[in-house]
């Protein structure tokens, strides 16, 4: 399930794409309201999961989403209300989750329902609805967004490499449950000269956009950053930037946690555009209207060239507006695992567009570090001690290929990330924890 900073950000920013799909609210105690829920469901499973989020509508065709209360008469949607209904159609069933949030600015309660990938065979229908969902159909996820039946042998063949990969994917991880296989290696100093310069140029681009903000404003990562550079070798460069964004929308199809590494929204404020040669986005940008203040957890900036570079800073979920701990003072033990393994799976995604199964080059940093405690925000993993940096930043490298990304992500991970635990008093990064987080957040795909 998207944590609930995720969830108030489908709100903040309600945008439709691929992997959301806001709906007014639905009377489920009847079939059309079933079947359209059921739909939407179909899709975003086929999709590789999504979120759909209840309670927004356009006033008008071209107009912005709007809350909408939920009708008094209609009861408050329930875990089992939500399977029954996608269930009664959906063929496998799929078993989805509940949650719910008070938009921001209205105070409006807001319904969303996290729909898993990783469907190992695609999801279709079982009955039909008149005018809303007909049996022994498949649906999927196409531009505009919408939901159809896949028509074109492209559209089929994405569907089926996606159940194919899953299936993989299940296989893989009992085999990684007793063999340890390769885990990375460390680049060659001359192998990462061109991502050192072209990480310096972002960062510079950077310092450029938040150049006229306040010293303390969230957007600048007053409390410190992260930032992800990557490389992948030995291909030919995209034939043009439009080409790039265009393989990038692709990579980013399959989403983990709502908010991706790389994510392109449609806003003008806040969509990519091309600077100095290479494709940038900065999602801290103030829009006309915005109710909330900026969170450095969501004012990434991030740039990407022909070549296979790219370059992400974001600032750290632990010194958000929501959450629960002094800013600059905690680092979460599940966090950098969630949001760097995200990131190498975009990667290598990508990379595949750019060739057959190239190796990248993968530079972590982060700063700030000094004096934070690491804790578990969501206080299920038990830790003892104070642990706390006395170092205020770290930098962290591997080179990896495509195979190592696919088929032992979990050992790769703990060989990049080690550095980085210990410095809270020598903490030893286990691999059970990062296989059973990874595995929660590949599951949890949207």
């Amino acid at each position: 399930m998207p944590s609930p900073t995720d969830l108030l950000r489908l709100l903040e920013i309600a945008n439709e794409t691929l992997s959301a799909e806001y709906k007014d609210w639905l009377d489920l105690s009847e079939n059309p309201g079933r079947a359209t829920l059921a739909k939407a469901a179909i899709a975003l499973a086929n999709h590789g999961g999504g979120v759909i989020i209840f309670g927004m509508r356009k006033d008008e065709e071209d107009g912005p989403l709007i809350p909408q209360p939920r009708p008094e008469a209609m009861a408050r949607y329930n875990q089992d209300d939500i399977n029954s209904a996608i269930n009664r159609y959906a063929d496998p069933e799929i078993h989805c989750e509940l949650a719910f949030a008070d938009h921001p600015g209205s105070g409006i309660e807001n319904a969303f329902v996290s729909v898993p990938g990783g469907m190992t065979v695609p999801v279709m229908s079982k009955r039909e609805c008149e005018r809303v969902i007909t049996a022994r159909r498949c649906y999927i996820r196409k531009p505009g967004p919408r939901s159809e039946e896949p028509f074109t042998s492209e559209e089929w063949r994405t569907l089926l490499e996606r159940c194919v990969r899953a299936g993989r994917e299940d296989m893989l991880e009992a085999i990684r449950a007793i063999v340890q296989g390769r885990a990375g290696s460390e680049p060659a100093p001359t192998a990462i000269a061109e991502l050192e310069l072209f990480g310096e140029a972002s960062r510079r681009r950077w310092q450029d956009v938040v150049a006229t903000l306040p010293a303390d404003d969230p957007a600048r990562f007053p409390q410190g950053r992260y930032e992800l550079d990557f490389e992948i070798l030995g291909v030919s460069p995209a034939p043009s930037l439009a080409e790039l964004k265009r393989r990038m929308e692709a990579a980013d199809q399959i989403k983990h946690t709502g908010w991706g590494p790389f994510v392109q929204l449609q806003r003008s404020s806040l969509a990519p555009h091309v600077v100095a040669g290479a494709i940038e986005a900065w999602l801290g940008a103030r829009e006309e209207g915005q109710l909330t203040g900026r969170d450095p957890a969501h004012s990434n900036f991030w740039r990407a060239d022909q070549s296979g570079r790219l370059v992400l800073l974001r600032g750290y979920d632990e010194d958000g507006i929501r959450s629960k701990v002094e800013p600059g003072t905690a680092f979460d033990i599940t966090l950098p695992i969630w949001r760097v393994g995200e990131a190498l799976l975009y990667v290598q995604r990508l990379a595949q567009l750019f060739g057959d199964d190239p190796a990248f080059i993968a530079r972590c940093r982060y700063t700030g570090l000094r004096g934070r405690a690491l804790v578990h925000l969501e206080g299920t993993r038990m830790l003892f001690g104070d642990r706390r940096s006395e170092d205020d930043a770290v930098l962290l490298e591997r080179q990896i290929t495509g195979p190592e990304a696919r088929d032992n992500m979990s050992e790769v991970m703990r060989e990049l990330l080690a550095p980085l635990y210990e410095l809270f008093a020598f903490f030893e990064l286990s691999g059970r924890l990062v296989s059973e987080e990874l595995e929660r957040m590949v599951r949890g795909r949207f």
